[in-house]
């Protein structure tokens, strides 16, 4: 028993280590931009299409990934998955012209992708049930800390060919990681689960509510997520007269109560022992913090308040993603599927929420925009409340 749950561990480092290289790719190019567009001659609308063509798999392939995985492994096909990242950021290497690019960043996100659909499913195999939260928030961190590191670190580089090295080497041995580290077990550490007819795993998901549930929990989280991300430093620029050097830094103080939340959160949430109590705990905060933490005074109240917004919206994201798997009429059956659907779910509240909902209505007013930001963990409470408690302090 003991060392199946050593073995957990290997396996969580090494999905830490695939997730990381999937963001530490993508956020390498921000700091290198002044150095990119120039290089290939790029319009702001193309290097905006380079940077966000990792997300592309995520939004396309989710549903796909659980669907295959669910029906010949997660094993032979994240082994996939990893060799094509690892290629792509190879050829990245000597990427001549702007469609070459930006067909590498697509491919360098098909890693994450796998993975993020299928993570419960993974770390459900080595991990008792009340235990997958907590390794899903520590292993998902490992994105998190890519951002930050990619954003910091950078810039320190000679040239942007070996800031490209660099990500290759560790695309290598994360691929070299998985495919000879990792094995494929059941929840009770037998054989692998028994593939599933795809069409009978999609009728069991759409039909399942507490999958549709989660999935919209999911969804508010990131589209709220997404529209304090991309909006406040220009927030804080207009209304609260920051120069956008200083605006920046600010905002970035979100992104590491995320890495903060997506690790402590699902502690927090075993150390109180109610699922649902912890997602609306982390709902009414993050709605607050997402509408009025941006008018805090400037200085410690305001990065104590971003801080406390970003942590509590990431702390209930590896809780809600391992939900799927707790579920009876779900399990590891038919988890792979279940996370591909959500994950898709999940992508396009990111997407469509803050773009097609929030700025239209709010247009140039970031008081309207960020009430409608908390506004969307009213819409999660009301579907945490239809969600089983899955969790019982004893």
């Amino acid at each position: 028993m003991e060392k199946k749950k050593n073995y957990g561990w290997i396996v969580s480092a090494v999905c830490f280590l695939v997730l990381f290289i999937g963001s530490y790719a993508q956020y390498q190019l921000s700091p290198l931009a002044h150095l990119i567009i120039p290089e290939f001659n790029l319009s702001p609308s193309q290097f905006s299409s380079v940077f966000t063509a990792a997300m592309i798999p995520g939004m396309c392939l989710s549903l796909v990934s659980g669907i295959l995985c669910d029906k010949f492994g997660t094993k032979v096909c994240v082994n996939i998955a990893c060799i094509v990242v690892a290629a792509a950021l190879i050829l990245r290497i000597w990427a001549g012209s702007y469609a070459t690019l930006f067909l590498c960043m697509v491919c360098a996100g098909v890693g994450c992708t796998f993975l993020n659909s299928n993570i419960a499913k993974i770390l459900g195999a080595w991990f008792a049930p009340e235990k997958i939260g907590t390794m899903i928030g520590i292993t998902m961190s490992g994105s998190t800390l890519a951002m930050a590191i990619a954003m910091g670190t950078t810039a320190m580089f000679p040239s942007v060919k070996s800031a490209y090295i660099a990500a290759a080497v560790i695309a290598v041995i994360a691929a070299v990681c998985w495919i000879f580290l990792v094995k494929e077990k059941d929840e009770k550490g037998g054989a692998p689960v028994k593939s599933q007819p795809v069409l009978e795993g999609l009728k069991v998901i759409i039909r399942n509510r507490n999958i549709w549930l989660t999935a919209v929990c999911l969804m508010c989280l990131l589209g709220a997520s997404v529209a304090l991300s991309t909006f406040m430093p220009l927030a804080l620029q207009s209304k609260m007269g920051m120069a956008a050097t200083a605006a920046g830094g600010m905002s970035s103080i979100i992104m590491y109560g995320n890495l903060a939340g997506t690790i402590f959160g699902p502690m927090i949430c075993q150390k109180i022992g109610k699922l649902k109590i912890h997602l609306i705990l982390c709902a009414v905060i993050a709605g607050l913090g997402s509408a009025f933490a941006w008018l805090a005074p400037a200085g410690f109240l305001l990065m104590a308040a971003l801080f406390l917004t970003g942590f509590f919206t990431s702390a209930a994201i590896p809780v809600l993603i391992s939900v799927p798997i707790q579920l009876k009429d779900v399990g590891p059956t038919y988890a792979g599927v279940a996370g591909g659907f959500v994950s898709t779910i999940q992508l396009l509240g990111a997407v469509v929420l803050p773009t097609y909902v929030m700025t239209p209505i709010a247009g140039d007013n970031y008081h309207t925009l960020f009430l409608l930001a908390g506004a969307c963990m009213i819409v999660m409470i009301l579907a945490v409340f239809g969600m089983p408690e899955l969790m019982r302090k004893k």
